[in-house]
């Protein structure tokens, strides 16, 4: 059951309250700098992160700071490889916005992809069952553009834990994450050479982003570091050869 029957008596406070930190949260901008770059030396890893505000950098200042940049760098320190790196997000993307991007890209020469979405199609109350047909859809897309590659999924952010958000709102959306996040899980982990990996840890409240809602820069380089040796195992050996070339992918 999606909802239980205290959730259902919450759901009017909890609107009111969606409404009112919508007000009153600040909204942060997408981190400065440029969208690729590589680290490291040694045999090329390529890596493409589509998705949300994470992959965007909300959060911190520059782009080097964000997800996509440190997990290349605690790839490459780990793999002894030259992980390059390109970002594109944008902040709410939710999963029917990612499906629009790829739609007129022919390729994605990349040979890990990393995909954060999810959150934003809990919070704007997508319904489980259409959100679970647009992951289906977008697996199926990017398997087509880049069969060989490994392609990780990030698991829903534990919203139940976030700052910026009062109660009962906090456990209203909170609990619509983890249903999202196991249904995301089951659905990907049945898929070949794809790795869901579940936001398990309770976030730090103090490594929050002044919002109370995005991963400050100490946060980012902790997931990252948490990120990597899952990611490291599951690549195929021998996975990291070749340069870099320009992506077709374009996000509005």
């Amino acid at each position: 059951m999606l909802y239980s029957p205290v959730s259902w008596l919450m759901a009017p406070l909890a609107l009111a309250q969606g409404l009112w930190v919508r007000r009153r949260t600040p909204r942060l901008p997408e981190a400065a700098g440029p969208s690729e770059a590589c680290a490291g030396s040694g045999p090329t890893l390529r890596l493409l992160a589509i998705g949300d505000s994470i992959v965007a950098g909300v959060g911190v200042a520059q782009r080097e700071q964000a997800l996509p940049a440190r997990l290349a760098a605690a790839l490459a320190a780990m793999l002894e490889a030259r992980v390059c790196w390109r970002a594109w997000g944008a902040n709410g993307a939710r999963t029917t916005d990612l499906l629009t991007w790829l739609a007129g890209v022919g390729t994605l020469d990349a040979q890990l992809l990393v995909l954060s979405n999810g959150l934003n199609d809990v919070t704007s109350f997508s319904a489980l069952k259409r959100w679970l047909g647009e992951m289906s859809r977008l697996f199926d897309r990017l398997r087509a553009l880049a069969p060989e590659a490994l392609i990780v999924q990030l698991g829903i952010p534990p919203l139940a834990h976030f700052p910026a958000l009062p109660q009962p709102l906090r456990h209203l959306l909170g609990q619509r994450a983890l249903v999202f996040d196991h249904a995301g899980e089951a659905l990907v982990n049945g898929l070949p050479r794809s790795l869901y990996l579940p936001f398990r840890e309770r976030p730090d409240p103090g490594l929050f982003a002044l919002d109370g809602y995005h991963p400050g820069p100490e946060a980012v380089d902790l997931w990252a570091r948490h990120l990597a040796p899952a990611i490291a195992a599951a690549l195929p050996s021998g996975a990291g050869v070749g340069p870099v070339p320009a992506s077709g992918l374009r996000v509005p």
